[in-house]
C-alpha cells in the first residue's frame, strides 16, 4: 500500500505544481485568440482552463487526502513498533 500512497502523493504533487503553469498558458491563448477575432477558439481555450481548473482543484485535495492516510499510517506503524519494543522489554 505503500507505492501506491508514494505515487499517488508523487503525480497529484506534479500536477498541482504544473496545472496552474499550464491554466495560464491556455488563458493567454484565449485572449491571444480573442484579440485576433477568433471568439470560437477563444471561448475553447476558456473552456479549456476551466476544466483544467477543475483538475487542478481535485489534484490539490488528492494532495491533501493522500498524505493524511499516508500520516495514519506512519502512526499505525510507529505505534505498532512501540508496543512491540515494551513487549520484549517486558520479557
Amino acid at each position: 500500500m505503500f507505492s501506491i500512497l508514494h505515487r499517488v502523493l508523487a503525480w497529484s504533487v506534479v500536477l498541482g505544481l504544473l496545472l496552474p503553469v499550464v491554466i495560464i498558458l491556455v488563458l493567454s491563448l484565449a485572449g491571444l485568440l480573442t484579440g485576433m477575432g477568433d471568439r470560437a477558439g477563444g471561448l475553447l481555450c476558456l473552456r479549456v482552463a476551466m476544466g483544467l481548473g477543475v483538475g487542478w482543484t481535485a489534484a490539490i485535495a488528492l494532495t491533501a487526502v493522500t498524505v493524511g492516510m499516508r500520516m495514519l499510517e506512519q502512526t499505525e506503524s510507529i505505534q505498532k513498533n512501540a508496543s512491540e519494543d515494551l513487549n520484549e522489554k517486558n520479557q
